[in-house]
């Protein structure tokens, strides 16, 4: 099994800013999302 310091579900404008935050301090991410990256305001508009 995997482990992650941190999970995020949602890749939308929050997630990927929490991803890079949490990628800036070493950690691991594990980022969950059925759709693609940057959510609904960037892929649909």
């Amino acid at each position: 099994m995997d482990r992650y310091d941190v999970v995020i579900i949602g890749g939308g404008a929050a997630g990927i800013n929490a991803l890079k935050a949490a990628r800036d301090l070493k950690a691991t991410v594990a980022l969950i999302d059925r759709g693609p990256l940057g959510g609904t305001c960037i892929n649909r508009g």
